[in-house]
């Protein structure tokens, strides 16, 4: 809990510092490419890493972000590192996304599908879903692909799913087709 605590507080102080410099967007947009990056295993393992040094950790920062992320954003995660709280980067950056998103009454959604939709299509979803939302909400969503659905989309909001894949109907046809009840009146007969 208190690992929560201390990573909450990080990101409360860099998203107040992007407030103060009129770029909390563009800090948005680092700390979720930063995010991206921490999904990988072996980067991920070399934040947690305590047997790498903290100046050969600042090196790779400086090689993997420096000119590609915003000063400010680059600056922050420089200092974590030199305090030896590099480990803390993901957690923060999840809480980061978190407030952000809060403040900017924004609803994450993960689409999965067979293939990326296009901004049309995207658009179309949304307006589809809009009754989702609450009044001056957004809808924000991240897409991953399923080769397993066959066809058709999975859209996942909060507690909120609609399975509209291809999968899904051929699995309710299949359990249709399966029924007992339905069984025993070909056999009654």
């Amino acid at each position: 809990m208190a690992f929560h605590k201390v990573a909450s507080r990080y990101a409360k102080s860099l998203l107040d510092l992007a407030k103060e410099q009129g770029n909390v967007a563009g800090v948005y947009e680092d700390i979720k490419t930063f995010m991206q990056a921490a999904q990988n295993r072996e980067f991920y393992l070399f934040l947690k890493s305590p047997v790498i040094k903290a100046d050969k950790k600042e090196k790779i920062f400086q090689e993997l972000f420096q000119g590609k992320i915003q000063d400010l954003t680059f600056k922050f995660m420089q200092l974590l590192i030199q305090k030896g709280r590099e480990s803390l980067l993901p957690s923060i950056g999840t809480a980061f996304v978190d407030l952000y998103q809060h403040l900017h009454k924004i609803r994450p959604a993960t689409l999965y599908a067979v293939e990326p939709m296009n901004d049309d299509q995207l658009a179309h979803l949304q307006s589809s879903f809009q009754s989702w939302l609450e009044p001056g909400e957004k809808m924000e969503i991240q897409q991953k692909s399923r080769p397993d659905l066959i066809g058709g989309f999975i859209l996942e909001m909060g507690n909120q799913l609609y399975d509209g894949s291809v999968k899904r109907q051929l699995e309710i046809m299949k359990t249709s087709l399966y029924d007992k009840s339905y069984i025993n009146l070909v056999e009654k007969k």
